[in-house]
């Protein structure tokens, strides 16, 4: 965290809403896309998200700086999307094909889309739907948190209290299994 944010996290503390408008306004977009992409439920996103700020408001006193805010409020996000997906309040959706192709996971060359691209890329969707459910957790996590949020190894590992090796491992297995899923439709 730097030191704006932690003058600003102190001043929330006090209870100063203007400030507390500041962190919301710097990161509102940011986790709301995290989270979409976690959840793929757009209302949930926004829900869990409100849910996030609130317990930031409610912590800002007992607040310590121990990572950064950014890593900090990326970890509440994370154990909330963990908690609504085990309790079963949302269904996972992933993420869209564009999206992964942003992410670099795929290259669709479609310059001139045709009916056949377009129920060969749908289909290459559900598929990639459907691998990206079948990760376990922790994979997930790890590979979204790094591709989509930019986080290091290093502030991985301290969202979900493993080792940077741990993290470094977990991502490589969630590469290698979506590569061994998709293989047939590269």
């Amino acid at each position: 965290m730097d030191e704006s944010e932690s003058k600003i996290m102190a001043e929330v503390a006090k209870g100063d809403l203007s400030a507390f408008r500041e962190i919301v306004d710097r990161y509102q977009n940011p986790l709301l896309n995290y989270i979409f992409r976690y959840t793929g439920d757009r209302a949930a996103s926004e829900d869990i998200a409100q849910e996030v700020f609130l317990r930031v408001f409610k912590a800002a006193k007992d607040y310590r700086l121990l990572s950064s805010f950014k890593t900090w409020l990326f970890k509440i996000a994370t154990n909330l999307c963990l908690n609504e997906l085990r309790d079963n309040r949302i269904h996972r959706n992933t993420i869209d094909i564009f999206e992964l192709n942003e992410a670099g996971f795929v290259f669709l060359a479609a310059k001139c889309p045709s009916p056949a691209r377009d129920l060969e890329n749908r289909e290459l969707s559900s598929t990639l739907k459907n691998a990206l459910k079948s990760l376990p957790e922790k994979q997930r996590v790890a590979l979204l948190l790094h591709k989509y949020s930019g986080f290091s190894y290093f502030e991985i590992s301290q969202m979900m209290n493993c080792s940077i090796s741990a993290v470094e491992s977990l991502i490589h297995r969630a590469r290698q299994r979506l590569r061994k899923q998709l293989t047939p439709y590269l």
